[in-house]
């Protein structure tokens, strides 16, 4: 029971950290789209999220 818990503890930390890079791209990718250049909002909003997830 306490192994069961303990990686369901870790797959929950796994999907929180992820979260802001996840919606750091979609909003780059929206924010790109209006400029012409989605790949680029993409990366941009993706590493601002990668940013947050690592020092939040």
């Amino acid at each position: 029971m306490k192994r069961r818990l303990a990686l369901l503890a870790l797959c929950a930390a796994f999907v929180l950290a992820g979260c802001a890079t996840v919606a750091g791209t979609a909003v780059g990718a929206g924010i790109g789209a209006a400029a012409g250049d989605t790949r680029t909002g993409a990366l941009i909003g993706g590493g601002v999220g990668l940013m947050i997830d690592i020092f939040d």
